[in-house]
């Protein structure tokens, strides 16, 4: 073979491999540009969700400290309608977190207010302070989304039965 083509070959092998490094490099940057970018939505769901789920838990809060004994009367169809309403939007917030963890607390939590708002409700004190360990629980939680923190474990032990599948 002659000096010139063997050059030539290598020339052109040269620019092939520049060109597949080069193309390589731009769709794994762009691989790379899209995963960050989901990961940055995904987070901004979770710490929008995690503000609405704080604002939400001191409604509740306060909501379950007005409760209302009498059942026939009106307050009481507003109390229990405000309580509906608060709890539906706790589960819509559940939807927007992408750790299962708190994905699961949040809608635990929701089945738990869910469960009978209303025969709770002629219950005196262990409503109360069961509600309000609930929404402090879910403060705890949606403060370490905020700071990126694990999932604190310990929250489990206050409720048996409730932790999701390992």
């Amino acid at each position: 073979m002659q000096a010139e083509t063997l050059a030539g070959l290598m020339g052109l092998a040269g620019a092939v491999v520049g060109a597949a490094v080069s193309t390589g490099a731009v769709i794994w940057q762009q691989r790379k540009t899209a995963h960050e970018a989901e990961r940055t939505h995904l987070l901004g769901l979770s710490e929008a969700a995690a503000n609405e789920v704080i604002r939400l838990s001191y409604e509740l809060q306060d909501h379950f400290a007005e409760i209302v004994t009498e059942r026939n009367n009106s307050a009481h169809w507003n109390w229990a309608s405000r309580v509906q309403e608060l709890n539906r939007s706790l589960e819509q917030q559940a939807l927007r977190f992408a750790d299962p963890q708190v994905r699961h607390l949040v809608e635990w939590t929701h089945a738990e207010i869910l469960r009978d708002p209303e025969s709770l409700a002629e219950e005196q004190e262990w409503p109360t302070a069961r509600y309000r360990t609930l929404c402090s629980d879910l403060r705890t939680v949606m403060g370490t989304v905020l700071r990126r923190q694990r999932f604190p474990r310990a929250i489990w032990s206050s409720y048996p039965g409730a932790s999701p599948p390992s």
